[in-house]
């Protein structure tokens, strides 16, 4: 369990009513509890410190807590024995102010004759976690030096344990794994030789968190294994923070791997947990259901959950939950273009510690990328640098995404190559799914259209919405800023707005762009569209150059971007790039390829019909939406391209007629099939396709009446009518 927190906190915590407005749907947990009422009352109207410590021993974590106020209500001076049961429970509890008061009423030099040497030295160790939960360092350093001493000379396993555990995570914030991994182990194995199910639980679940940090899933797993076995052991409860801290893991765990409903359905069941037991813990299942709605794209549910957890992180004083907190409200607020975004990135920023640090500087990337692009690439080669050195690929995933987004093509291609490497390196299905998006929509690819609509179903499937998220999903960097419409009807659409014939000033500028694209990328020498555009006139090549210009402010009248980012002038002539200009018709033909390509690969599996092809094939037909400027159909420069997308048009509906008979779906080959006949009423194969599926449907009446117009028109032509062959061919592609 990570255990940072900010230099300030409030002496009272109150997190039931911040908690209950993002826990409205939880589940109902109960904390079993070994005490009964009458002792949990007894206990916390005893009227020495005492009472604390018998209640910890019991696993009376209620009357502890209620007897640990008592001792806060009281100025008396305190014992190192009556004094570090109260400390412990004020800190799992959340409330540092407290704890920091018992401890100034207490003696803790290590001469203090009051006290076993076992008793001091649990003293310094829970103070050395409250000086780390109050970000003091070097106040953390010195006591746990002295926790460790004490404990040592008496040999006390528990003592070593909570010692040990303050040592971890000192190395934790200092990026030294190895001193980490050791302190860990040697805190697991003492406080397996005291028996104390706290202090197991603690140390399990911080070598889980360490684990999801590090993106080794399977390493988290035997961790929370174990978790679940202390917690079922026979004895006195373990304090009710570790059981909520270890189902946060568990849902961590899920989050990690993509399941994301089966993520926030843990994570409202662990808040729920630890919002009964009154701790300000509960901030970290809040920021872990504010990242799982952030990745569903539910983003106001998200900006929900943050606040509550930067509400209850900052009355706790619990920095490690803070950060995450803030990075994770920063990128909601970039992605909902709200002006917050810099300022809670920069708070981040300020409290990030250790490995949240890399996090933080992402963070404060996305909040910079759509208004400053170089801020946002600096902090996006801070935040690799951090993780790099702290080995946090799911951070440097994250920080390869962000600085592919704001990166020129060419550099783009390969920082989205290597994030797509880590994300599957730690099996992240979701970040892997958002990079593949994130290539396809920035044209990257052999197939970039067809890519898109994989990783767009992939999403889907996860529970993730391609169009509404945080990252590479967020508004600012899914929306094309221009397309071009080549099918049915010709129009170039700015955000989705067609832009108006008095908006060109020149026809000829209108016909140049038709030129271009009905080439699909190759240049066109400047002759050769001087001659199109002005046939027989000489020194056309001002006229051109204006045509040219006009074009060009067409398609970006602000100058956001250089002026070949679109339409490319070299010597070879002048083009348009596919990457970075969006035509319909090229990503049909994409599509077509793609589906036919798959339906094919899949033509011996009858359970892949469904599949990827099924999914290429569906989206080719609906892109299809005319003919290749239907409007214009003696336009001569358009007939080559307006063939080539209506020959793949009827080859993507025979295509999907098969394979949705193959599939056992009738009325979606009949409906392809129908089509394909349409266009072309003599097409004898689809015809033939068409009855026999038909038949095998049971549907005998439409197929007697089919056969009979195929008939027919086999007549027109003069070609005697087949009769059905015997085979079945319904799963021929």
């Amino acid at each position: 369990m990570p255990e940072a927190a900010p230099a300030t906190c409030t002496p009272a915590i109150r997190v039931d009513a911040a908690v209950n407005r993002t826990l409205a749907a939880c589940p109902e947990v109960t904390v079993a509890r070994s005490a009964t009422k009458a002792d949990r009352g007894n206990a916390a109207h005893a009227p020495d410190p005492a009472a604390v410590r018998d209640c910890v021993e019991a696993g009376d974590w209620e009357g502890a807590a209620e007897a640990a106020a008592r001792v806060v209500a009281r100025p008396q001076p305190l014992t190192p024995a009556e004094a570090w049961p109260t400390m412990m429970v004020l800190y799992l509890q959340g409330d540092m102010a407290a704890a920091e008061s018992v401890l100034a009423r207490t003696g803790v030099d290590a001469d203090v004759a009051q006290g076993t040497d076992a008793d001091r030295a649990l003293l310094a160790a829970w103070e050395a976690s409250i000086a780390w939960a109050r970000a003091g360092a070097d106040d953390c350093r010195r006591a746990v030096t002295r926790a460790l001493a004490l404990a040592r000379a008496a040999d006390d396993p528990r003592a070593l344990a909570a010692a040990h555990i303050v040592r971890g995570l000192l190395a934790a914030a200092q990026d030294d794994r190895r001193a980490k991994d050791r302190h860990y182990t040697l805190a697991l194995a003492a406080a397996e030789r005291s028996g104390d199910r706290t202090l197991l639980l603690r140390v399990r679940v911080n070598r889980a968190s360490q684990r999801l940090e590090e993106g080794d899933l399977d390493g988290a797993r035997p961790e929370l294994d174990a978790a679940a076995a202390v917690l079922a052991r026979p004895g006195p409860d373990p304090h009710p923070a570790m059981a909520g801290m270890a189902r946060t893991n568990l849902a961590d765990l899920a989050l990690r791997a993509g399941r994301l409903t089966a993520a926030r359905d843990e994570f409202r069941a662990a808040a729920a947990l630890l919002q009964r037991a009154g701790t300000a813990i509960v901030a970290f299942p809040l920021t872990g259901l504010g990242q799982t709605h952030e990745l569903r794209g539910d983003l106001q549910q998200a900006r929900a959950a943050f606040d509550e957890a930067v509400l209850v992180a900052e009355a706790g004083g619990i920095a490690a939950a803070l950060g995450p907190a803030l990075c994770g409200l920063a990128r909601v607020f970039a992605a909902i273009g709200d002006r917050e975004a810099g300022p809670t990135a920069a708070r981040a920023v300020a409290v990030a510690d250790g490995l949240a640090r890399a996090q933080a500087y992402a963070a404060a990337g996305w909040a910079a990328a759509a208004t400053d692009p170089a801020v946002a690439s600096n902090h996006a080669e801070t935040a690799i640098t951090l993780a790099r050195a702290g080995r946090n690929p799911a951070t440097l995933a994250e920080a390869l995404e962000l600085a592919a987004v704001i990166a020129p093509g060419g550099t783009a291609e390969s920082l989205l190559a290597d994030a797509a490497r880590v994300y599957a390196d730690i099996d992240d299905p979701v970040g892997a799914a958002r990079v593949a998006l994130a290539r396809a929509r920035a044209g990257l690819g052999r197939t970039p259209a067809a890519d898109r609509v994989l990783a767009e179903h992939r999403l889907r499937a996860l529970g993730a919405d391609p169009f509404a998220g945080t990252r590479s999903l967020s508004g600012a960097a899914v929306e094309e800023p221009v397309s071009v419409r080549m099918l049915g009807s010709f129009a170039v659409l700015r955000s989705g707005e067609e832009v108006p014939a008095a908006g060109w000033q020149s026809r000829k500028a209108r016909d140049l762009l038709k030129l271009i694209v009905a080439r699909r990328g190759r240049p066109s020498t400047r002759e050769a569209l001087g001659e199109a555009l002005w046939p027989g006139a000489d020194n056309v090549a001002n006229r051109l150059s204006i045509a040219l210009s006009v074009l060009r402010t067409v398609l970006d009248p602000e100058r956001m971007v250089p002026p070949g980012h679109y339409v490319v002038a070299s010597p070879a002539g002048v083009a348009y790039d596919p990457r970075t200009l969006r035509v319909d018709v090229d990503v049909f033909l994409q599509l077509a390829e793609a589906g036919v390509a798959a339906a094919k690969a899949t033509a011996g599996d009858p359970e892949a019909a469904d599949g990827e092809a099924r999914l290429l094939l569906d989206a080719a037909a609906a892109a299809y939406t005319g003919d290749v400027l239907d409007d214009e159909p003696d336009l001569a420069v358009a007939q080559a391209l307006r063939e080539q997308a209506r020959a793949a048009y009827l080859t993507v509906m025979r295509t999907l007629g098969a394979v949705c008979a193959r599939a056992g779906d009738t009325d979606g080959a009949v409906r392809s099939w129908l089509l394909v006949l349409e266009r072309d009423p003599y097409e004898e194969d689809t015809a033939l396709r068409l009855v026999e599926t038909l038949i095998a449907g049971g549907r005998h009446g439409e197929a007697a009446r089919h056969h009979r117009l195929y008939a027919q028109r086999m007549g027109e032509l003069g070609v005697a009518p087949r009769q059905l062959p015997a085979v079945d061919r319904r799963s021929q592609i």
